[in-house]
């Protein structure tokens, strides 16, 4: 547990605060204790939890960020009325995340374990709201784009973000399931690169104090290296199949991951999440009839 300022702290995850597990933020006001995210591993909550936790609130609905609530199953939960369904309905969350659409088998991933979706919301959050805590004050940004109603926190007293999963890493921006929006998630990272935080922190690095624009223009230049990959193959007609296991977003892939199927699934829908968001600028064409794209 980091001490970010006084009364914040930083909770990494285990393994490196990498799937299937994030870093969570702790902040303890006179009057509330809140946790935003609980995917550190049933270990790391345990200091926070003899400080007491008044109230979790959620950036968002993937499991890494809430895989230890289990821990905590109690503690009120707040999110965004945008990510609501997929907390609490593992149907919605498959066809939110187009592992239904993928036909991929629920026994085989994550998600099979039905409790992790018995999760009630007492009040759902907007944008810009304020919320007090007793001499510290937490913002919501609504930041869509990695999922529909995907939220980040800024405490205005230390000019400190919480990102949650606009997460600044070299692995850059994801928006691998079909409740994403690459659009949106550009003009998410242009508001956050503008709020001027002295500190950043996310879901799954940090804490970051220098070069933080440079950070964010980083991180976005991601987006931008894969869409000139795959405006390199478009020299001729070609089928969205045709990118399947490319490593265009994963450089190399683990014969003996468990999730391969699933990591090549998840890359194919970055590349359709681009070459819709190219044709909606007007830089590719889809033929209606045979489906290839091309440039």
């Amino acid at each position: 547990m980091i001490s970010l300022a006084p009364n914040i702290y930083y909770l990494q995850g285990k393994n490196r605060s990498r799937f299937p597990y994030c870093a969570c933020l702790f902040i303890t006001g006179r009057e509330r204790h809140i946790l935003i995210d609980a995917g550190m591993g049933g270990s790391r909550i345990k200091p926070v939890k003899e400080m007491g936790i008044d109230l979790l609130i959620l950036t968002h609905c993937h499991v890494d960020h809430r895989l230890t609530r289990r821990e905590i199953p109690d503690v009120p939960v707040w999110c965004h009325e945008n990510e609501k369904p997929y907390m609490c309905d593992r149907d919605q969350f498959a066809a939110g995340t187009g592992v239904a659409r993928s036909g991929l088998k629920f026994s085989r991933l994550p998600l099979r374990d039905k409790n992790i979706f018995k999760m009630n919301i007492e009040r759902t959050l907007e944008d810009g709201e304020r919320i007090d805590l007793g001499g510290i004050t937490i913002e919501t940004v609504l930041t869509p784009g990695h999922s529909p109603g995907h939220l980040s926190f800024y405490i205005p007293e230390h000019g400190l973000l919480f990102s949650g999963d606009v997460d600044l890493t070299p692995f850059g921006p994801f928006y691998g399931h079909d409740f994403a929006d690459l659009g949106d998630f550009i003009d998410s990272i242009d508001r956050l690169r503008n709020l001027d935080a002295r500190m950043v922190v996310t879901g799954h690095s940090g804490p970051f104090t220098e070069n933080l624009k440079k950070r964010f223009d980083n991180y976005e230049a991601v987006i931008y290296e894969r869409e000139r990959e795959i405006l390199k193959y478009l020299d001729r007609p070609r089928a969205l199949e045709f990118f399947h296991g490319r490593n265009i977003v994963y450089r190399k892939y683990y014969e003996n991951d468990p999730y391969i199927d699933l990591t090549k699934w998840i890359e194919l829908v970055h590349v359709e999440k681009h070459l819709h968001y190219l044709a909606k600028t007007d830089r590719v064409t889809q033929d209606p009839d045979s489906k290839m794209w091309l440039k």
